[in-house]
């Protein structure tokens, strides 16, 4: 029986799930982002200023969605900026037209991180955990991490700026500990360059959700079921498990591969970017598997880990 990963019904739709306005540090306004971003393609916008939250859905229209985020921080200040390593996690309402997140208790500690999600999430807000690399963290501070629906590993502001906005090695690590969560691709736009510049922090990292239409409760039900995928390039059509051979379809790649939790991997590669589809047998061991496909300039598109139970 066929059993698809990525639904089979629905449409997909470009986001960045991670963009600062001017209503924090951001140089454009909501109104300027929604108008680069739908010339983009993009569908979607989380408009996550820093510990502000504000509804936009004025900006909604029958090709737009806004969504109602907020990015909050929490750093150890018991050793100064610029060293000291920072939680910055996403969190995205379910209502909306929420104006008010939760109170915070800004102590450097996993445990209490861990409090502000449980508690956000009985407010009706589910948590995107950002940019590992720029955040000074390590293993440590990530891996007692809970309840999160998706970790960044792409962040276009981070690798603008620092070149350190890739974090596949560490959305890795936190799954290959059992954890379960998607993982996204993101702008993390403040757009203190021109849009066309080298340095932009746009139109570079994505996050392609499959809903069943564009509307609030559709693309938040997508998020919270994880049906999505994170790219810098590359787009995949299709991602589906049948007889014990996983088939993918994707946009024009260099290589396929397979990843999983050990040293096993299983790819296919060309010279030049004509690869659209293959098949992979599961015929070995694993407690999950996900894609990475890249083109011959260095894009990836990648998809989060597909567990055992999902597949079988």
């Amino acid at each position: 029986m066929r059993k698809y990963l990525l639904p089979k019904d629905g449409i997909f739709y470009k986001a960045n799930l991670h963009c600062h306005s001017t209503h924090s540090d951001g140089k454009l306004t909501v109104e300027q982002l929604k108008e680069v971003y739908k010339k983009e393609g993009y569908s979607v916008v989380a408009f996550s200023d820093h510990n502000v939250l504000i509804p936009h859905m004025d900006l909604c229209d029958e090709e737009f969605l806004p969504i109602t985020s907020i990015e909050i921080d929490v750093s150890d200040n018991t050793v100064p900026w610029p060293k000291n390593a920072t939680y910055h996690i996403n969190f995205f309402s379910k209502d909306p037209y929420a104006d008010k997140f939760i109170e915070l208790e800004r102590i450097y500690n996993a445990d209490v991180i861990n409090n502000i999600i449980r508690r956000a999430k009985e407010r009706g807000f589910i948590a995107q955990y950002n940019h590992p690399r720029w955040s000074l963290q390590t293993a440590c501070d990530f891996l007692p991490l809970e309840g999160l629906f998706a970790f960044e590993v792409y962040n276009t502001g981070c690798e603008v700026d620092m070149m350190n906005g890739w974090g596949e090695y560490e959305y890795e690590t936190y799954v290959m500990s059992g954890k379960r969560c998607g993982c996204v691709a993101t702008d993390d736009n403040h757009n203190s360059q021109e849009l066309k510049s080298p340095k932009s922090d746009s139109f570079k990292g994505f996050t392609m959700i499959k809903a069943k239409e564009l509307s609030y409760d559709s693309v938040m039900n997508a998020l919270e079921d994880l049906d999505f995928y994170a790219s810098t390039g590359p787009v995949i059509h299709e991602l589906y498990v049948e007889d014990n051979t996983v088939y993918i379809e994707t946009s024009p790649c260099s290589c396929i591969l397979l990843r999983t939790d050990s040293r096993i991997s299983k790819s296919t590669r060309e010279e030049s970017d004509v690869l659209t589809k293959h098949a992979f047998s599961l015929d070995f061991n694993y407690e999950y598997i996900r894609f990475e496909c890249s083109d011959i300039f260095g894009n990836k598109a990648l998809t989060r880990a597909y567990f055992k139970d999902e597949i079988q």
